[in-house]
């Protein structure tokens, strides 16, 4: 090559582009992220819910539900030895999160059988599941105590929650009704004993509207559904609704000698009676005590037994027997047996309060030296049941006297003992009678009667017929009557002429007057 020469320009190849084959595996990283993205973001949250057992509870099959819809699946399910109950995870779907709040509860849904009835047979095919009832709250909550039923009133429902109490034999248990005039209004929701008080506690709820009938006068009382009372005052028997026949519950209202009283806005606070009738007889805050010393037997009398004053119960008997201080050889037969009564002042119209406790006492030992005597008599005759009866006697007034601290009353023999006594009387007077020379006579009277009846009869029978003296009789009878026969002649002769024994039969011919001429 010469130097003169021109180097020939260089050949320049352009660079190439990136591949289009390229773009496939960045597409399909862009698609995974994507996926894993939407996965993630779309999947929801866990949740954990505590329950006391796993029954019915399997992983990756139970699903949460709400108003019969799917909005979770469970994903885990593990024992809690530290507070022995069992965790369930589960996963809620993104768009149901808002359900998540403090006051959202979860239960189990599967066959039940109980008082209500039966539940869940829907699940005998499609299995168990977790239902959730949603709440009201605003506050996010992911961790829950699950309850072992369903919940007996609805998270939200409008309504005034109440206590309520009783130390009797009331025994009532979740979900058992709450009557208003046979109608349910609400619910019992929780029961607790507190074994220092020897209470029971419930916790019920009163669906609106009729949490307006709830009163400071307001009564509950329990409901037996069949109800036999055997008293003093006879026989009663008192039925509830079929449903209180077969599950119990309680009932209220408001005495109808009381005021409705001021409606109740927030938690109310109520005792339990044992029956409508208790409400009556125990609403009565305040009492005086007094006390009767008896020497006759008190078979039928009883706590609780009524005091009445001219039929009118004033009181009752709280206290019979020898479990009183003081009472000492309780075999003598002069020992008296206390019984112990409370008088309410406000039954005998005086106020209810301490101060009428003092002015009763007054009037008691007024009326004691009047006359005021205590005694057992009979409320009813089929039953056996006594009572007390407040009385005046025409006896000599007494001082009144005190035991253990409580005026005593003074007591009468009551009817039966009065009775019983005059019986005795009785069967004396008959024992003093010589009974063994009534009956000696009365045995030698049946004797001679004895006789005089064989006489009799033997007379009788002479007189029979075909007897000697009935033939005698018969021909006397002829006899008389032959003779009366001719004796009829004489007697017509005496009617038409009565001196004819005297003149003669012969009747002349009776001369005719003349005419003048």
């Amino acid at each position: 090559m010469n130097k003169n020469e021109q180097p020939l320009p260089a050949q320049l190849d352009p660079i190439r582009s990136i591949s289009f084959i390229w773009f496939i595996p960045i597409l399909a990283v862009l698609i995974g992220a994507w996926m894993v993205y939407d996965n993630i973001s779309s999947r929801g949250s866990l949740i954990v819910i505590a329950f006391e057992t796993g029954e019915g509870i399997d992983v990756g099959k139970t699903k949460i539900r709400s108003k019969n819809v799917d909005i979770g699946i469970v994903k885990k399910l593990e024992l809690n030895s530290p507070d022995n109950n069992v965790l369930v995870t589960a996963r809620i779907s993104k768009k149901n999160e808002s359900l998540l709040v403090q006051d959202t509860q979860f239960w189990v849904v599967k066959p039940r059988v109980g008082k209500a009835g039966i539940s869940g047979i829907s699940t005998l095919l499609s299995g168990a599941y977790i239902e959730l009832a949603p709440g009201f709250s605003e506050t996010n909550q992911y961790a829950f105590k699950g309850l072992e039923d369903k919940p007996v009133t609805p998270a939200g429902t409008n309504g005034l929650n109440i206590t309520l109490d009783s130390s009797g034999n009331t025994a009532l248990h979740t979900g058992d009704p709450i009557l208003y005039r046979g109608i349910d209004v609400g619910r019992i929701e929780h029961v607790h004993f507190n074994s220092q008080e020897k209470r029971v506690y419930y916790d019920a709820f009163i669906e609106s509207p009729y949490d307006k009938l709830i009163t400071s006068n307001t009564k509950f009382w329990s409901l037996n559904g069949f109800e036999v009372d055997l008293s003093a005052d006879g026989l009663h028997v008192q039925t509830g609704s079929l449903e209180s026949l077969i599950t119990g519950g309680i009932t209220f209202d408001v005495p109808t000698d009381m005021t409705q009283g001021k409606v109740l806005t927030s938690r109310g606070f109520f005792t339990i009676y044992p029956n409508k009738s208790a409400i009556y007889n125990s609403r009565y805050k305040h009492a005086s005590l007094y006390t009767l010393l008896f020497n006759s037997s008190l078979r039928g009398l009883n706590l609780n037994t009524p005091v009445e004053f001219r039929g009118i119960k004033i009181g009752s008997v709280i206290n019979t027997g020898f479990n009183h201080a003081g009472v000492n050889n309780v075999l003598d037969p002069s020992t008296l047996i206390p019984v112990t009564i409370k008088i309410e002042p406000a039954r005998l119209g005086f106020e209810d309060n301490k101060e009428a406790i003092k002015t009763l006492d007054i009037e008691i030992k007024k009326s004691i030296q009047k006359g005021l005597q205590a005694s057992i008599a009979t409320g009813n005759i089929l039953t056996g049941n006594k009572l007390i009866e407040l009385t005046f006697s025409d006896k000599p007034r007494v001082k009144s006297s005190n035991f253990n601290g409580h005026i005593v009353i003074p007591t009468t023999d009551n009817q039966i003992d009065q009775l019983l006594e005059q019986l005795n009387n009785a069967l004396d007077k008959l024992n003093k009678l010589p009974i063994e020379t009534v009956l000696i006579g009365a045995e030698k009277t049946l004797s001679n009667v004895n006789s005089s009846l064989k006489d009799f009869e033997k007379l009788a029978k002479s007189f029979s017929e075909g007897s000697a003296t009935h033939s005698d009789l018969q021909g006397l009878l002829q006899r008389m009557k032959r003779t009366l026969n001719e004796l009829d002649p004489l007697i017509i002769q005496l009617n038409q002429k009565p001196n004819s024994l005297f003149f003669g039969g012969q009747q002349l011919e009776e001369m005719e007057p003349k005419g003048a001429k």
